[in-house]
Formats: C-alpha cells, sequence, structure tokens
C-alpha cells in the first residue's frame, strides 16, 4: 500500500479510495457495531447519543460508521419500511467525514429473527412457496430502504444475513446457492446500479459458498473470523484484486496484544496484510461490553500512521 503525502484525506476519502482499490494515507479502521454499553462506560456523561458515540469513534481513531435501523414495535413480522428508523442518519452524513454505511439485513436472518430456527428451517423443507415470497419480501424491504437511505446521502450498505456458525453452514450449500444467494445478487446488483458499494456479512465459516457470495458481486466481505477459518491471507490471494477484505482481529488477539511481543507482529503482519490493499481494518464483531478498549486502542493507535 503506497501512501499518498501530497495532502491529508478525511475518513470517508479513505474508506472510499481503498474501496476503489486507490493509494491511501493510512489503514483505514471501522465496527460493524459499537455496544451503547462500551459508550455509556467511556462517555463524561451519562447519556449516550450521537455526540458520546462519535467522540467514541474519535477517541478510536475509526473511519467509518455502520447504522442498523431501530423498529418502531417489537416485530414478528417483516416491518414496513415506515417501521424502519434510522437514528442521527443526517447527522452522521452531514455532521461528520465518516463513511457511512447502512446495514439491511437478508432474508435467512429475518426468517430465524421472526419464525425461530426451528420452523424456519421446517419452511426450508416443506413450503418452498411461501419461502419464496418471503425472500422476495425481504428484497422489496430492503430496496425500499435503500431508496430512503440513497436519499438521505448514506455512502455504502452492508448486507448482513448469517448462514454460518463456528464450523460450518447452517443449512446445506445448495439450499443457499438456490434460494438466498441468488436473493443476495440480485440486492447487491440493485444497490450498486445507486454507484455505492455494497459489503457482505456473515459470521462463522462460509467457505463452501465463499466463491458464489464473491460472485454475488459484492463490493467487499465483512467479518472473515479466523476461529472460523475464514483465512484472510488465503483470502486476500484467491480474490483480493476483486473484493475488499475488512474485520480479522478477534478478541483472543486483543487479549494477546498485552504482550509487546506479540502486539508488535499482530500490528506488523496487520501492515503487510494491507500493503497488498484492498483491506479495512476491524474486529470481526465489533465492540461489545468486555472488549479490551484500551488494548484495542494501543493496536488501533500503532496503525495510525
Amino acid at each position: 500500500m503506497k501512501e499518498k503525502k501530497n495532502r491529508c484525506i478525511s475518513s470517508r476519502e479513505r474508506v472510499q479510495h481503498m474501496i476503489c482499490h486507490s493509494m491511501v494515507d493510512r489503514i483505514p479502521k471501522g465496527e460493524l457495531c459499537i455496544n451503547w454499553d462500551v459508550i455509556y462506560s467511556t462517555a463524561v456523561s451519562k447519556k449516550a447519543g450521537f455526540d458520546e458515540k462519535f467522540a467514541f469513534i474519535q477517541t478510536m481513531g475509526l473511519d467509518l460508521v455502520s447504522l442498523s435501523p431501530h423498529y418502531t414495535d417489537s416485530l414478528k413480522r417483516l416491518p414496513t419500511s415506515s417501521e424502519c428508523i434510522w437514528p442521527d442518519l443526517s447527522k452522521w452524513v452531514k455532521q461528520t467525514s465518516l463513511f457511512t454505511f447502512a446495514v439491511l439485513d437478508g432474508a435467512f436472518e429475518w426468517g430465524l429473527r421472526i419464525f425461530g430456527l426451528q420452523d424456519y428451517f421446517l419452511m426450508l423443507k416443506t413450503a418452498p412457496d411461501s419461502l419464496r415470497g418471503f425472500i422476495r419480501s425481504v428484497e422489496r424491504l430492503n430496496l425500499v430502504m435503500a431508496e430512503r437511505l440513497e436519499a438521505e446521502g448514506i455512502n455504502g450498505f452492508i448486507l448482513a444475513d448469517d448462514i454460518a456458525y463456528l464450523n460450518d453452514l447452517f443449512v446445506n450449500p445448495e439450499v443457499l446457492r438456490s434460494s438466498f444467494i441468488p436473493s443476495l445478487a440480485r440486492q447487491a446488483e440493485s444497490l450498486l446500479s445507486k454507484n455505492l458499494p455494497v459489503f457482505y456479512h456473515s459470521d462463522g465459516n462460509y467457505s463452501p459458498v465463499i466463491e458464489d457470495i464473491v460472485n454475488a458481486g459484492f463490493t467487499g466481505l465483512q467479518c472473515l473470523e479466523k476461529s472460523a477459518g475464514m483465512d484472510i491471507r488465503e483470502l486476500q490471494s484467491k480474490f483480493g484484486k476483486k473484493i475488499c477484505l475488512w474485520g480479522h482481529l478477534e478478541v483472543e488477539d486483543i487479549t494477546k496484544a498485552h504482550d509487546p511481543t506479540f502486539c508488535a507482529n499482530l500490528v506488523e503482519s496487520i501492515r503487510e496484510l494491507a500493503s497488498h490493499g484492498n483491506f479495512i481494518l476491524g474486529t470481526t464483531s465489533g465492540i461489545f461490553a468486555g472488549t479490551d478498549i484500551t488494548m484495542l486502542r494501543t493496536v488501533y493507535n500503532a496503525l495510525s500512521s
């Protein structure tokens, strides 16, 4: 990764340049989510709103923020787009220089949430027409929300659909290839037509369908858990010229980084990863209560130049 020395670029530009395979001045950093308990624990005031979250992001040296919708009711059905609220969206877009992502859940994620694991898996096996109708409904919801978000000035999207656990996929890969991945591909195509990047997120080991996901047209992949067998160096070697990889750090890395030698080696390995380009640094799951914030900030600060 070559450095740009002619001028200082904003966080938004830094992420955009990396996504577009251009030169950047330093490694962009960002999190999928930041738990409010963490912000409460670090905020000077007793509230946690836009100002406190933005201050926390600045202290961590992050370049992007990921926003998820809040719902006007506790739903056991798909919401309408009007029931999806994006708190402080205008402030993030207009009052900060952060690259702002919006998180949209996919049909697998929504199905588990609405029907529960047992009933949803039964639907996968016995009710193909109902499944197809449900998947299309999720697509329509996401595309309507995307229109609103684009009009508000969002910078990019994350399609989040957890299809795997630590060791394997939740369902047979052919089920994903026949029903869910085509849906993700249709959504990615529509969102990319807005000239906005679209990342795919899933926890766990989805390596049996990784090529299908990449070929669906996504701009990047977010998470990439080493402990689940998602080897970022192997992925970079195979897909690095085609797709941006975002994630990599796990809780174990942060814990071990208290050892100065491990920390130095970790920082050097991240620099080596980033030297190939198409890489955004972050934790694999986000920042939650119990995360060693001080040590994570130490690692991030070491990679700020």
